[in-house]
């Protein structure tokens, strides 16, 4: 069981290393075939930046899961204990409601793609497959900032 829960615990890292690897594999692949046999591989370059938006969805998901998002902590540590607490709560809050609405605005753009049939230039994929790492991460990233800070209430309870 306590595998089951670390994977759990360190989902996003997992998935960012594994798709770090494949995007670095990627990467190789296109300068060994380009400065090898000057033959470039154009959709490796589609597939490493469309990559990254989910890479940076599981990085910011992981940082809300830790703590380690931007945060003005000099001013918060000079305030009383009442009023860190509330701003910690206003940050959930403001937190969850930004990710909630970027979540929503990339669904919409993802039933846009999908309705309109849009296509990728190099391998002529669904645009809607890359657009889907928004909301998905939208919602992993809602759920690591509600885990976190029902954790915090556990601990100052």
């Amino acid at each position: 069981m306590s595998t089951f829960r670390w994977i759990a615990d360190h989902l996003e890292e997992l998935l960012g290393a594994s798709l770090l690897a494949v995007m670095a594999c990627l990467a190789f692949a296109n300068v060994i075939t380009r400065y090898v046999f000057q033959y470039p591989l154009a959709f490796t370059e589609e597939l490493e930046v469309n990559a990254l938006v989910w890479l940076t969805m599981f990085g910011t998901s992981s940082a809300f899961r830790r703590r380690k998002h931007l945060s003005m902590l000099f001013f918060q540590d000079k305030l009383s204990a009442k009023t860190r607490y509330l701003i910690q709560i206003g940050i959930v809050v403001l937190s969850v409601g930004l990710f909630v609405s970027l979540g929503f605005l990339a669904y919409l753009q993802l039933m846009d793609e999908r309705f309109l049939e849009i296509t990728s230039e190099s391998l002529g994929l669904p645009q809607w497959l890359y657009t889907v790492g928004i909301p998905i991460g939208c919602v992993m990233v809602v759920f690591r900032i509600l885990q976190a800070a029902v954790i915090d209430l556990r601990r100052r309870a």
